[in-house]
């Protein structure tokens, strides 16, 4: 039982160490934008173009869902750097997020297995106690 409460209490602090890496990636001091940028392609139309060869054209474009309803947004170039940067970081805080929160479920399980195996020990603990008063007894 001893060396099950080791393990677990090395399983706790592994698990904790874990979540305080992942606390001081939410410290980051990058703006957060919960969008995306892609590419689209398409045809103009124009029957002597390129794109009616087969090279379409190619815009960036930011697909937004804020405010009312969702957004797409055509950047400048100029932007496009700063704007993959900070919804890279969103999409990097949300994973975190996610395994932050897998982590506290493994880390109140840990908790609760440990509570299990202490109150074990303290009912063993309990169960001398009344064999020696009742020992003493006769």
């Amino acid at each position: 039982m001893n060396q099950k409460l080791s393990q677990l209490r090395s399983k706790l602090q592994r698990t904790q160490q874990e979540i305080d890496q992942l606390l001081s990636d939410f410290q980051g001091r990058l703006p957060l934008l919960p969008a995306s940028l892609y590419t689209l392609q398409r045809r103009c139309g124009k029957e002597s173009c390129r794109c009616a060869r087969g090279q379409l054209h190619a815009t960036t474009v930011l697909s937004y869902r804020g405010g009312e309803k969702p957004q797409t947004i055509t950047p400048s170039a100029e932007h496009l750097e700063d704007l993959k940067q900070i919804t890279d970081e969103y999409r990097r805080v949300r994973k975190a997020r996610a395994r932050l929160v897998r982590l506290q479920g493994q880390l109140l399980a840990i908790v609760d297995q440990m509570q299990k195996l202490r109150v074990a020990q303290g009912e063993r603990e309990l169960d001398k106690i009344r064999s020696t008063a009742s020992h003493s007894r006769r």
